[in-house]
C-alpha cells in the first residue's frame, strides 16, 4: 500500500513539473508582442502575416531555441536591428519625452482653458455689475418704450 501511494505521489510531481515547465516556456509571440514589424506597415510583429514578419519571428524562436530568455532577446534585437522595432519607447533619456509630452500638453492645455474662461467670466461680470443691491438685471438693455407696451399689454391680460 505504502509503495502504490509512493508511486502516486512520484507521477504526480512529475506530471506537475511538466506542466508548469510547459506553462512557463517562453513562446515567440511572447517576445514578438514587443516589437513592430520592420517593412513599414506599423504592425505589432506577433499579428504581421508578410515576409519579413514572419523571417523576423523565425529570428526570434532560433534564438529562444538557443536559450536566450526574454529581455535578453530584446536587447539583442535592439542592438542588431535597432530601437526604431520596439513598439513602445523604453522610458529612459530622451524617450521619456515621448512618455511625457502627451500628458504634459493635455494638463497645459486645460489649465490655459480653465485660465481663459475664468478671464472671460471675469470680464462679463465687471460689465453687468450695475450697481449694488438686488436690482441686478440680466440679459440685453431693453428700450424703454417697448419696456412700457409689454408692460401695458400685460396689464390687459391681468397679469
Amino acid at each position: 500500500m505504502k509503495r502504490k501511494v509512493f508511486v502516486v505521489m512520484i507521477a504526480t510531481i512529475l506530471l506537475l513539473q511538466a506542466l508548469t515547465t510547459t506553462a512557463m516556456a517562453l513562446e515567440v509571440n511572447d517576445v514578438a508582442g514587443e516589437f513592430i514589424c520592420n517593412c513599414g506597415c506599423n504592425q505589432g510583429l506577433a499579428s504581421c502575416e508578410m515576409s519579413c514578419a514572419k523571417e523576423l519571428r523565425g529570428f526570434i524562436k532560433d534564438k529562444i531555441d538557443q536559450g536566450m530568455g526574454k529581455e535578453q532577446i530584446v536587447q539583442y534585437m535592439k542592438v542588431n536591428f535597432s530601437e526604431a522595432l520596439l513598439a513602445a519607447p523604453e522610458k529612459t533619456g530622451f524617450n521619456w519625452v515621448a512618455w511625457i509630452t502627451p500628458f504634459a500638453v493635455v494638463i497645459i492645455g486645460g489649465v490655459a482653458i480653465e485660465l481663459a474662461i475664468r478671464r472671460w467670466a471675469g470680464r462679463r461680470g465687471d460689465e453687468d455689475d450695475g450697481g449694488a443691491g438686488g436690482d441686478h438685471k440680466v440679459g440685453p438693455a431693453v428700450d424703454k418704450k417697448y419696456s412700457d407696451r409689454v408692460n401695458e399689454e400685460l396689464k390687459e391680460f391681468g397679469w
